[in-house]
């Protein structure tokens, strides 16, 4: 006998719910638990959490450790798992996520054995935040002062090699930003602003790779607006000042510059 519409669309529904429910009942036969079961264990969670961590499956781990962060950060599990919660976000590369968890162990547990290395590791996400230098350098100058910060408080870590890496790095950006700010200043013919720009990288940025053309640069612009004199005693005062400074291409193209030849 031939079923009508309605007693065919039950049927299908019955077919539905009991694959269903054979799939709960297969999983749970494969001892496959709900990762928000509330009555596994925080110790078996955050066992399974370090399983995934070593694993590399980060965002599985991160699961893990969030639901003990979230619902056990006041067992004695809730500092191990927030801190590998963030190392978690951090080797997955969501830097954002992770500078928030970090910065909490930081706020919460400043005597946590995993404080060294977590100021360190907020140091690095900075700098994984930290953009190229054309565009606003402001996280640039928190990450310096924050990894300068982890120097003076870990002036022996295992990390003060990276540290001082890391502000070199940021100080060359910091850098370019200002020639590319008097570059283009320069192509305005705005001459005076151009100085000011390039005069932050003498003064600020000494010790990075841009702090002779940023010399050259000023030379060539007061040149433009007709300064000469000044032009020469800027070099003068280099000759005294920094000998290191003046190699001979160097003085070639100050030489050009002031005679008015490039």
């Amino acid at each position: 006998m031939a079923l009508s519409k309605p007693e065919l669309r039950y049927q299908a529904v019955l077919n539905m719910k009991l694959i269903f429910f054979s799939i709960i009942f297969f999983i749970a036969g494969c001892g496959w638990a709900n990762p928000f079961d509330d009555q596994i264990p925080y110790k078996t969670r955050f066992e399974d959490g370090l399983v995934f961590f070593e694993d590399e499956k980060y965002a599985k781990s991160a699961q893990q450790f969030n639901i003990i962060v979230e619902r056990a950060s006041h067992t004695d599990l809730g500092d191990d798992a927030l801190f590998f919660l963030a190392e978690s976000y951090f080797l997955d590369e969501e830097h954002e996520l992770a500078l928030i968890e970090y910065e909490k162990l930081v706020s919460r547990m400043g005597f946590s054995p995993y404080i060294e290395k977590t100021r360190w590791r907020i140091c690095e996400t900075l700098m994984a935040l930290s953009p190229n230098y054309y565009h606003d350098q402001e996280s640039s100058r928190k990450a310096i002062v924050e990894i300068q910060q982890f120097l003076d408080d870990y002036p022996s870590s295992d990390y003060s090699v990276g540290a001082d890496n890391l502000i070199k790095e940021l100080r060359l950006r910091l850098a370019e930003k200002n020639m590319e700010t008097g570059e283009l200043y320069f192509k305005l013919k705005a001459y005076d602003s151009a100085i000011v720009a390039y005069k932050i990288v003498i003064k600020d940025y000494y010790d990075t790779t841009y702090y002779k053309d940023a010399n050259l640069e000023v030379m060539r612009c007061l040149v433009l607006l007709g300064n000469n004199e000044e032009a020469k005693e800027l070099l003068e005062d280099l000759e005294e000042a920094n000998q290191s400074l003046l190699d001979d291409s160097f003085m070639e193209i100050a030489s050009d510059i002031l005679n008015n030849n490039s």
